[in-house]
């Protein structure tokens, strides 16, 4: 079976946003580099490179600003008489002219497994299953980036955001514009404050997906920053966006997300500070310190 339409992507509905498994049909499977596999005679377990395409998949694609979601893709080989395998997910990634998935791991087997080749053949059902903790650490993080956009809004700081950096090890978001040298600290701590009440008012994430005339009237209210055609497939007729909602603001956006601002109190999340240069805000922010 070829990979010849895009991958279903789960969570990109509200549900499939929460939504950690689902049962999948294998498309494509590509041993990458068989040199990788242990042929240490004494060796108990092999460890073979692959990549799988599938028909549907929960895992966010790395992309938008969020890294890779992690987890496992287990082949449904019950009664075949062939010991279980799965492969350990790392990297997925996305052709964003096909919509094709790509779900990039190591199967690890034991040594002495007869199944040599052939893994995961096309049309196997598989069973895909997100890494819960890291998700929720991902979702938490792009939330919480999401908040920084309503805190400016709060503190009437209307500026075009222009990057979104929700990675782990030091996010932030950027915007086109600048803030008087003078205005600084005290901006700072208003944004701090405001950052703050609205995670205290335990605001719901909303997600929708929209035509794309009402997504761009819905996220280009204020300032006319994103370009729809830049959310939406090159080969769909009908092209629609997904709009996400945080604390209140609306924006075009892929990526994961957790029910509400409140669940960012328990990390800590909070704005770190701010720099001003050549024309952009950077606003960094981050979990609290252990």
């Amino acid at each position: 079976m070829a990979a010849d339409k895009g991958t279903e992507l789960i969570h990109l509905t509200y549900d499939g946003n929460f939504q950690l498994d689902t049962d999948a049909k294998v498309l494509v499977c590509r041993v990458i580099d068989n040199d990788g596999k242990n042929n240490d005679d004494d060796a108990q377990e092999q460890t073979i490179p692959v990549e799988l395409q599938l028909d549907v998949t929960t895992m966010h694609p790395q992309g938008g600003g969020q890294p890779t979601d992690k987890g496992t893709i287990t082949a449904n080989i019950e009664g075949a008489g062939v010991a279980p395998y799965s492969a350990t997910i790392n990297k997925v990634t996305i052709d964003r002219a096909t919509g094709i998935v790509t779900h990039a791991g190591t199967i690890s087997m034991p040594s002495n497994s007869s199944l040599d080749t052939g893994f995961f053949p096309s049309s196997m059902n598989v069973k895909v299953s997100v890494n819960a903790a890291n998700r929720l650490l991902l979702s938490e993080c792009h939330t919480a980036g999401h908040v920084v956009d309503s805190a400016m809004a709060r503190c009437d700081k209307l500026l075009p955001p222009t990057k979104g950096y929700h990675f782990l090890d030091g996010p932030y978001v950027e915007y086109k514009g600048a803030i008087d040298v003078k205005e600084r600290e005290e901006f700072l701590g208003r944004l701090k404050v405001a950052y703050q009440e609205l995670i205290d008012e335990d605001i719901p994430t909303n997600i929708q997906t929209l035509p794309i005339n009402e997504a761009e009237s819905l996220c280009n209210r204020l300032a006319q920053n994103f370009n729809m055609k830049d959310f939406t497939s090159p080969t769909d007729p009908n092209p629609n966006v997904r709009v996400v909602t945080v604390a209140g603001w609306n924006c075009p956006c892929g990526g994961t997300h957790v029910r509400s601002t409140g669940a960012l109190k328990e990390r800590g999340w909070h704005v770190k500070g701010l720099r001003c240069k050549k024309g952009v805000v950077r606003i960094r922010y981050g979990p609290k310190e252990n």
